[in-house]
């Protein structure tokens, strides 16, 4: 068949097969490459396959490339992600998220980099203002994303942990209008104002009941309501708390003394 071909067909052939290759080994760089739409996957591989530092290292390459915003900001969030998580560097994958929030302040992912720099900061650097601090930023950048009430309330327990008060009520204000927080949020305002101010300690705890808390955190709240009203020198109204606890099931050792205590000091 070749032989049976002219001068000109066989050029014609050979360019035709060479443009061919050539498109292919095109095709095959470019799906290896940064700008790759499969990228970020193939330095997933990279580290499911037990090679963490190489995957690293291509995503930091792929937020460098000439790709979208929204790709290159994906690269860096996974590259931080690895760091955290699988190469256990905390501080790297800090100073990735912050590059990453400074150069792609708008993209998608940005709410999750501010809590997971809050995170880093409340269980590697020990440091509760910090991480509070940048949990109100994950809710504030994205009010509406599912977790916000879940950040302002864990912003709260960072604040009060601190000492903040001021901070941490209200934090915790805002996490007490997410139906899914409410209760653990005014159980949280109830314990820092229980001592300060019984009145609005016992309005959070009922609050807190009311709400719909169940379980342990029902029990808290009617013991956390009864502590409220003693400091009030509301003793009847606390043992009847008190009782109310008992019957719904907490009668342990702690309360019966508690009870016993609180009739000897109503008794005329």
């Amino acid at each position: 068949m070749w032989e049976g071909l002219s001068t000109r067909e066989r050029r014609y052939l050979w360019t035709g097969v060479g443009t061919a290759l050539a498109t292919v080994v095109a095709l095959v760089g470019l799906w290896a490459s940064p700008f790759s739409p499969v990228s970020l996957d193939n330095s997933a591989l990279q580290a499911a396959s037990g090679s963490p530092s190489d995957a690293l290292e291509a995503y930091l390459e792929q937020a460098d490339s000439w790709g979208s915003e929204s790709q290159r900001g994906e690269a860096l969030w996974r590259a931080a992600v690895l760091s955290q998580v699988e190469l256990a560097d905390p501080d790297r994958a800090g100073e990735i998220i912050e590059d990453m929030i400074t150069r792609f302040p708008s993209h998608a992912r940005v709410p999750e980099a501010h809590a997971r720099m809050a995170w880093i900061h409340s269980v590697h650097h020990k440091d509760p203002v910090q991480a509070g601090t940048r949990w109100v930023a994950a809710a504030a950048v994205a009010p509406s994303h599912p977790d916000a009430g879940r950040w302002m309330l864990d912003a709260g327990l960072a604040f009060a942990e601190a000492g903040d008060t001021g901070r941490a009520i209200v934090a915790l204000a805002q996490a007490a209008t997410r139906p899914d927080q409410a209760v653990a949020a005014r159980m949280a305002q109830g314990r820092m104002r229980l001592s300060t101010d019984p009145a609005q300690a016992y309005v959070d705890y009922d609050a807190a009941f009311r709400a719909g808390a169940t379980g342990e955190d029902k029990h808290l709240a009617r013991l956390g309501m009864a502590t409220a009203l003693e400091h009030l020198d509301r003793r009847e109204q606390a043992l009847a708390e008190l009782e109310e606890a008992a019957e719904d099931g907490l009668n342990d050792a702690a309360l019966r003394r508690r009870r016993t205590r609180l009739r000897a000091r109503s008794a005329p």
